[in-house]
């Protein structure tokens, strides 16, 4: 009785000479290959044997065949490294550029923050000027009043002593006649006197202007960076808001320089085995 065990076909011989023999016919050559049992038979096999009715071949074709697909497979596993070195390659000189991108967009920051607390130190001195500036002024006109008063207060002073004389005047004649002397004088000094009351400065527009400004700055500064960036016009128009951190794009290779293995049983039966493989790669490659 033919031995049950299946033993690994031997590699084929440049001239075609074969010397594997059928596992079920133990006497006969392994001349033909069974598609789908996948093993190395004799002709009777598929006429009389367990094999009757599938679908063979010439073990010969089929190995040339098979060689064929693993030069292929060979050439196309030698391109796929040759790409992943390329894509290592490309990631590394990207990944260079855009480090140096990321140092100079710092440095770009730092100049923008450096000229923003310039221009916020200019408009702090020149808020500043105008507060003194207009204190100095009315704090002029205060003095100015202030210096007239005193000058009132010394005139009236010079008149108080000249009243207080005519007053102690014995005679009556010369008493009239002084007091008609500087009697418009003393009804100009009983008229009511204007009281100064200055009007108060106020800096609060200065104030309430910068308090609304450092409110804006707050309230924008305090909304997530992400959030902010995806409102500005500029950043939507630039496509930036759409991708992440780490997008890669990926692209398939043209079908000249891909080679697509199906392993489907019943296909790869209905279509003629690996020799029909090999055609159906040849059309795709065309």
């Amino acid at each position: 009785m033919a031995s049950e065990t299946v033993r690994a076909p031997a590699p084929v011989e440049p001239n075609g000479a074969c010397n594997w023999r059928c596992p079920e016919h133990s006497e006969r050559l392994a001349e033909l290959f069974c598609r789908r049992c996948g093993r190395c038979v004799c002709a009777l096999c598929p006429v009389l044997g367990a094999h009757r009715g599938h679908p063979v071949g010439l073990a010969q074709e089929e190995a040339a065949s098979v060689q064929k697909l693993i030069q292929d497979c060979s050439e196309c596993l030698v391109t796929k490294k040759r790409q992943h070195a390329d894509n290592i390659a490309h990631l590394e000189d990207t990944g260079e550029r855009l480090q140096a991108y990321a140092d100079s967009s710092k440095a770009w920051l730092t100049q923008k923050f450096t000229e923003l607390r310039l221009l916020l130190d200019e408009e702090e001195v020149l808020a500043k000027k105008f507060i003194d500036k207009n204190t100095e002024l009315t704090l002029q006109v205060y003095r100015e009043q202030a210096e007239s008063c005193r000058k009132q207060i010394e005139v009236m002073d010079d008149f108080s002593t000249r009243v207080w004389v005519i007053s102690l005047e014995p005679n009556p004649i010369q008493l009239l006649q002084a007091y008609i002397a500087t009697k418009s004088e003393m009804e100009q000094h009983m008229s009511p006197l204007e009281l100064s009351h200055p009007v108060p400065l106020s800096f609060e527009p200065v104030k309430n202007f910068f308090k609304t400004f450092v409110e804006a700055i707050r309230d924008t500064l305090q909304t997530p960076m992400d959030t902010r960036l995806k409102q500005n016009i500029n950043y939507q128009l630039s496509g930036s808001s759409s991708s992440k951190p780490g997008t890669l794009l990926k692209m398939s290779p043209s079908p000249e320089r891909s080679l697509f293995l199906k392993c489907k049983t019943q296909e790869w039966e209905r279509e003629g085995g690996w020799v029909g493989e090999e055609q159906k790669w040849r059309r795709d490659r065309k």
